[in-house]
């Protein structure tokens, strides 16, 4: 078995928008050197100069240098057959496969972290980044941030590790796991994320200090958390995951709809940097009532930042506009005065009986629809609560199932729904929540309370 230690040198830390400028390679058998190459790389863009003082490779240096398609066949014939090492693999790797794909090659190689393989052949250490290391265990570490001199240093590190049982063991036991440990964060253990069922819920990336960096929800949570990493992908999330999250959390929600309100709710509670821009929409659609320069009440759709003011509000025009079509119907009243112009089809509605209708209508949509869901729960015996008030979801929960009995449509069902709400999680009114509210009454079993 062949070993190819590889460390590169970049023009920054995002593989789609920087360029690799020095790439070394050591073969190693795990014991012995058995061959090393390296070359500058002309990475045909302005090197900046915080990485010319880091690296001391700048934009003289590298001009005559080849590009990387000029040593692709080259290179690629000396990582074959070899597995692919490095300190920090996710990048470097990102790196190289990216390029290829840039020139239409195929890469892909079984890779080892020496950072995940440091961690567990030598516990305890207070750093694992390689200078630190090197420091540690009296590795020579020459040329620092140079390709070479970093690859030798790695690849030294890599043979004392080799050739000690605990560290035979961690190699054997990465290269039986597969790939796995190399696309999640260097810091996270594997088995944090080995506890994360396949099933609905909120999972949650935390720093250091036990802090949200991100918090997401899917139907198929193992899965999800999976397609932040994998991939070659260098988004700036991405990266900061890599490089910042320390370890994994996770909420079952036993159903898609729970696990949206979850989400929201505790995104809303933390704000975690990487939620920011991800989960608030920059717009809304939201329907909002006016009254025209000669008195008649009147609907239209606008795009907000917000739900304040609005009668209802939607993730998209098409929903809001289909919502406008069954109050025409629903009310009878005139599809133009709802701004739907003539799309919305002739009903025989004088001006004088849509105003005395609208008026009607307009206080069913001001006070919202009230009342329950019940969903699966995070077991068979258990059932998720959502309570829906004046159109607002206002508290999500769970309860034993045989705490739900009775017929609900009854004023006692509802009254025993009523003492079941009161241990709820409280809901701030969430204009997200909002928008995904009509689809969930369209999609979900429903219990109106017509007591309101």
């Amino acid at each position: 078995m062949q070993f190819a230690i590889v460390d590169i040198e970049t023009t920054g830390s995002t593989r789609k928008e920087c360029g690799i400028t020095e790439i070394a390679v050591v073969i190693t058998d795990g014991k012995n050197v058995l061959n090393q190459w390296s070359s500058l790389i002309n990475p045909m863009e302005p090197i900046p100069p915080r990485i010319v003082a880091l690296t001391g490779i700048n934009d003289a240096m590298v001009e005559a240098a080849p590009k990387f398609e000029e040593v692709a066949l080259s290179l690629h014939a000396l990582l074959a057959d070899s597995i692919f090492v490095a300190h920090n693999v996710g990048f470097d790797y990102a790196f190289i496969r990216g390029h290829y794909e840039a020139i239409g090659m195929p890469f892909q190689r079984p890779k080892l972290c020496t950072v995940r393989l440091a961690r567990k052949a030598i516990p305890g250490l207070p750093r694992y980044a390689l200078g630190a290391l090197c420091d540690s265990l009296g590795i020579s570490h020459t040329n620092r941030h140079r390709a070479m001199g970093d690859a030798m240093a790695t690849a030294e590190l890599f043979h004392r590790m080799f050739m000690t049982p605990r560290g035979a063991l961690a190699i054997d036991e990465a290269l039986k796991r597969g790939t796995r440990e190399h696309w999640m964060p260097q810091h996270v253990d594997s088995a944090e994320f080995d506890g994360i069922p396949n099933e609905p819920g909120v999972y949650w990336f935390l720093d250091g200090q036990g802090r949200p960096l991100y918090i997401g929800m899917s139907v198929h949570m193992q899965q999800r958390v999976r397609s932040h990493f994998s991939g070659t992908t260098a988004s700036y999330k991405r990266q900061t995951l890599m490089r910042e999250m320390r370890s994994l959390r996770h909420e079952l929600a036993g159903s898609e709809w729970m696990a949206a309100v979850i989400e929201d709710v505790r995104i809303r509670s933390h704000w975690p940097p990487l939620n920011r821009a991800q989960k608030q929409p920059a717009a809304y659609r939201t329907v909002i009532h006016y009254i025209d320069r000669k008195g008649f009440h009147r609907l239209a759709i606008r795009t907000q930042r917000s739900s304040r003011d609005a009668i209802r509000t939607f993730h998209s025009e098409a929903s809001a506009r289909a919502w406008l079509f069954e109050q025409a119907r629903s009310h009878q009243l005139i599809p133009e005065m709802l701004g739907l112009g003539t799309l919305g089809g002739e009903i025989d509605v004088t001006l004088e009986e849509h105003q005395v209708r609208f008026a009607q209508a307009l206080e069913s949509w001001k006070r919202g629809v009230s009342g329950w869901f019940i969903l699966p729960g995070r077991s068979n015996d258990e059932r998720g609560i959502i309570r829906v008030s004046q159109g607002h979801v206002s508290g999500f929960g769970f309860v034993e199932a045989v705490d739900l009995h009775g017929d609900f449509a009854s004023t006692e069902g509802r009254i025993q729904l009523d003492a079941l709400s009161e241990n709820l999680e409280p809901v701030a009114p969430s204009s997200t929540l909002d928008a995904r509210l009509r689809d969930a009454l369209e999609s979900h079993p429903w219990i109106p309370d017509e007591r309101n």
